[in-house]
C-alpha cells in the first residue's frame, strides 16, 4: 500500500491515543485495586494490561509510520488520560473503570478488532491487529473477573452504582460506534488497512451489547 487515505491515518492515530489512554487508566485502576485489597491474580493481570496497552500504542504508531503518516504525531490530551475521581469513594472509582472500560469497552473491542483483522491484508496492519486481538480477549476476561471481586467486596453498592451509570455509558459507546450509519463507505484500500464501515460497527455493537454484555450483567444480578 503506497499511500494511505486521510481516513486511514486518522483512524490509526486515534488508535495510538486510545491505547495510550487505556494504559494510563489501567495503571490508575491497578493502584486503586492495591488499596482496595484485590487478589494478587487480578493485580498481576492489571499490570500485564498496562504493558499490553503501551505495546499496542507502539504497534499502532508503527502502522501510522508505515502507511506514510509519520510526519504528523498523535496528539495526547493529558486530561483525557485520567480515570474517574474518587469523590464517591475508592470502590466507586474502581466500579466505574471496571464496568465502563472493561466490561463494556474491552468486551466490545473483541468483535470489533476481529472484524478489522478479518479484512486487513496490509502486512504491518495485520501483524498489529493479530497481537491486539489476542490481548483483548485477556482484557475482557479481566474485566468480568474484577467485577466478580467487586461483587464479593460490596454487592449492593456495586450493583447500585453500575445500574445507575450503565445507561449513560452504553449511550456513550453507542454514540461513538453506532450512530453514524450514513458515513461514506470505505474504499477497498481502506478496508485492507484495517478499517471497517460504520454500519458494521453499529451492527457489531448492538449484537455484542445484547448477546454478550447484557447476558453477563444479568447473570450477576445487574440490570442493564
Amino acid at each position: 500500500m503506497s499511500a494511505a487515505s486521510p481516513r486511514v491515518l486518522r483512524e490509526w492515530r486515534n488508535r495510538v491515543v486510545a491505547e495510550y489512554r487505556s494504559a494510563a487508566r489501567t495503571a490508575a485502576l491497578l493502584h486503586r485495586m492495591v488499596l482496595a485489597g484485590f487478589p494478587r491474580d487480578v493485580l498481576a493481570t492489571a499490570g500485564r494490561i498496562v504493558q499490553d496497552e503501551l505495546d499496542h500504542a507502539d504497534l499502532c504508531h508503527v502502522v501510522v509510520e508505515n502507511l506514510g503518516g509519520g510526519d504528523e504525531p498523535a496528539v495526547l490530551d493529558v486530561g483525557a488520560l485520567l480515570g474517574p475521581s474518587e469523590g464517591d469513594g475508592l470502590l466507586a472509582a474502581v466500579v466505574d473503570t471496571v464496568v465502563r472500560d472493561f466490561c463494556l469497552g474491552e468486551t466490545l473491542a473483541v468483535p470489533l478488532f476481529r472484524a478489522m483483522w478479518e479484512g486487513a491484508t496490509v502486512p504491518v496492519v495485520r501483524e498489529a491487529l493479530t497481537r491486539i486481538l489476542r490481548d483483548e480477549a485477556v482484557h475482557r476476561a479481566f474485566g468480568w473477573r474484577a467485577l466478580d471481586v467487586l461483587l464479593e467486596l460490596d454487592a449492593e453498592g456495586t450493583r447500585a452504582r453500575a445500574e445507575a451509570l450503565l445507561p449513560k455509558w452504553i449511550e456513550q459507546y453507542r454514540a461513538a460506534y453506532a450512530d453514524r450509519r450514513d458515513a461514506p463507505l470505505l474504499q477497498a484500500e481502506e478496508r485492507s488497512a484495517g478499517l471497517i464501515d460504520l454500519h458494521e460497527y453499529a451492527d457489531l455493537f448492538e449484537t455484542a451489547l445484547e448477546v454478550d454484555i447484557r447476558r453477563r450483567l444479568r447473570s450477576r444480578g445487574i440490570a442493564a
